[in-house]
């Protein structure tokens, strides 16, 4: 039962697939073969009506005339249009029934002069020379006029257009095959068979009784403009070609001084404003060209499948598939797809593929695969992926591989290589700097030629100096230090930095009996080459001291050290020298515990409001190490 079921399933299927099959195909598709013959009309009639399934109406029609025939798998609109083409008859298609209508010859004349001063209805097919298989989605195109057509499924096309001039000319495109021009002398004849030649064999061109000249293009390689840029560029305009087939298939540049356009195909320039370069163009909404070459003006978008020189301003979008020289404007997003060369300000993003030179300003952000030489300022980042040689400005964040010039954000710069500044609100990062780098908070660099000003400096080496907090060169200077001064109070820093200028984090103690003095604090330091192992010293450091078991209170002992230091080797010296300490403490009673500690004769002694301060001499001993 179940296999009984299944079979029934699948012919019903199949059943419906060549009902369906059948049904598509519209009556003026379907094949026609005559024997070559002399028949009459009425024989004719049969043997269509056999084939096809039409059906033929007429009154005051003379069907036994006679009329030589012959057709080889011809579509029923070339023989019908053929079996007619005296001009005393015509038909139309009514569903299935096919209306042949007869014309008196006064009434024929008289449609004729009528005609002549209407439009010129012309139709055909474009068949592959090799094995006349249909032409799909192949262009056919007048230049003079602007008009084109594409072919459907069944390589038909259909084009209306006045009658201006004696010779017509007719161009043949599609992508694979080579381009080929009709020329048509005679203009009785209006339905055409053209075979198109793949662009690897010889030309051949097949049309049933016009005079005709055929002149084949040179071969132009199809190549799409955009094959190098950056990822989310390069699908649009693949996708905005594969949907246009003039696009693809016409080589040809047509040119154009003024368009006018409401949106696609509406405009001046109809289907073939893809392939149109025009000198000026206004777009109510929308508009596309083939490039502009003076000035541009959109309400809306702009698309061109080419180069902008000059001028273009668009409300919402500038779409370029080439280069834009000159001033682009738009209201959200301009995008280019190679070179910009001038100014481009875009309400919200700047896209661009190649390079950009001289303005760039974007609300939002700037976005740049190739080299950029120019001011860009972004309301929130520039994103450059090669270099950048001139300024950079962004309110967040500002990203190229090298950099010649500047970078500013408000919050984070980076690049590879970076010759120049770099100024951030909180972060720089660059490979190797050959400059400065100023940031409220953190500069990273691997090399650094130059010097580095934030609260925290990190770098692999360093050629210059590297001010803040705390600096981390990795083959900079950086040692422990276990120190006791005069007052046997005993310490252990951390000194980094580089040799002229470094760091210096402190903690200790007083070595002696009762409550521990604790202190801690911090630094900086420079040390000068003195001889091959004897160097200069010179410290100034600040320590808070505090009892242990007493209430926190400010008590703050500041030293300047000049020592002597002898490096036994890289990774220990022994240092000494003299010290000049400034005691300042919010206590003003006449025993101050910690002041007692000190065992020091003060050079001098004085009350400041509240604080009391002591200064005296003293002196320091070290070892380092690391």
């Amino acid at each position: 039962m179940h296999t009984m079921i299944r079979f029934l399933g699948i012919l019903f299927l199949c059943c419906t697939v060549v009902f369906r099959s059948n049904a598509q195909t519209p009556y003026l598709e379907k094949d026609v073969t005559i024997r070559s013959g002399n028949y009459t009309y009425e024989e004719l009639f049969r043997q269509i009506s056999n084939q096809t399934g039409v059906v033929f109406s007429y009154t005051g029609f003379d069907d036994q005339q006679r009329v030589s025939a012959r057709f080889d798998k011809q579509p029923l609109r070339i023989v019908l249009n053929t079996l007619f083409n005296n001009g005393r008859f015509s038909y139309k298609l009514k569903g299935k029934y096919v209306i042949v209508n007869y014309k008196s010859a006064a009434k024929s004349k008289a449609e004729h002069s009528s005609a002549s001063n209407s439009n010129l209805i012309l139709n055909g097919y474009i068949l592959n020379a090799e094995d006349s298989s249909e032409v799909v989605e192949s262009s056919v195109y007048i230049k003079q006029s602007k008009q084109s057509a594409v072919t459907n499924e069944y390589g038909y096309f259909n084009l209306s257009f006045p009658k201006t001039t004696d010779v017509l000319s007719i161009s043949v495109a599609k992508e694979d095959f080579r381009d080929t021009t009709v020329v048509i002398f005679s203009k009785q004849q209006n339905t055409l068979v053209i075979y198109l030649q793949p662009k690897s064999a010889p030309v051949s061109v097949s049309m049933d009784s016009v005079r005709i000249t055929v002149s084949i293009d040179s071969v132009k390689p199809s190549h799409f403009p955009v094959s190098d840029t950056l990822p989310f560029i390069n699908p649009f305009w693949k996708r905005f070609k594969e949907r246009s087939a003039n696009l693809r298939n016409i080589s040809d540049t047509l040119f154009t001084n003024v368009s006018f356009s409401l949106f696609p195909p509406i405009s001046t320039n109809r289907l073939l404003s893809v392939n149109t370069v025009n000198k000026f163009s206004f777009n109510l909404l929308v508009g596309s060209s083939k490039g502009i070459d003076v000035f541009e003006l959109g309400g809306l978008v702009n698309f061109d499948y080419g180069n902008v020189r000059y001028v273009q301003i668009a409300g919402l979008t500038n779409l370029v598939s080439g280069t834009s020289s000159g001033v682009q404007l738009a209201g959200l997003v301009n995008t280019v797809a190679k070179d910009v060369s001038g100014v481009q300000v875009a309400g919200l993003i700047n896209l661009d593929g190649g390079k950009v030179k001289h303005v760039q300003v974007a609300g939002i952000a700037n976005l740049v695969k190739d080299t950029v030489k120019a001011v860009q300022i972004g309301g929130i980042a520039n994103l450059n992926t090669s270099y950048t040689k001139g300024i950079q400005v962004a309110g967040i964040y500002n990203h190229s591989k090298n950099v010649y010039g500047g970078q500013i954000a408000g919050i984070a710069n980076k690049g590879d290589t970076v010759s120049g500044i770099q100024l951030a609100g909180l972060v720089n990062k660059a490979h190797i700097i050959h400059g400065f780098q100023l940031s409220g908070l953190v500069n990273l660099a691997e090399k650094v030629h130059g010097s580095q000003l934030g609260f925290l400096n990190i770098a692999d080496s360093m050629g210059g100096i590297p001010i803040g907090f705390l600096s981390f060169v990795k083959k900079g200077y950086h040692k422990v230090e276990i120190a006791c001064d005069e007052n046997l109070l005993g310490t252990l820093s951390f000194r980094t930095g580089v040799d002229k200028f470094h760091n210096i984090l402190i903690g200790g103690m007083q070595i002696a009996g009762g409550r521990s003095l604790w202190t801690f604090g911090y630094g900086l330091g420079s040390v000068f080459q003195l001889g091959r192992k004897w160097y200069l010293d010179i410290d100034l450091t600040a320590q808070q001291l505090y009892l242990d078991k007493a209430n926190f209170s400010y008590n703050m002992l500041t030293k300047s050290f000049l020592g002597i230091e002898y490096r036994f080797g890289k990774n220990f010296s022994i240092a000494a020298g003299p010290t000049l300490n400034w005691y300042s403490s919010e206590n003003t009673a006449a025993t101050d515990p910690i002041w007692s500690r000190m065992h020091q004769k003060a050079l001098s002694t004085s009350v400041n409001g509240s604080f009391t301060n002591h200064l005296w001499v003293g002196g320091k001993l070290a070892i380092r190490f690391f």
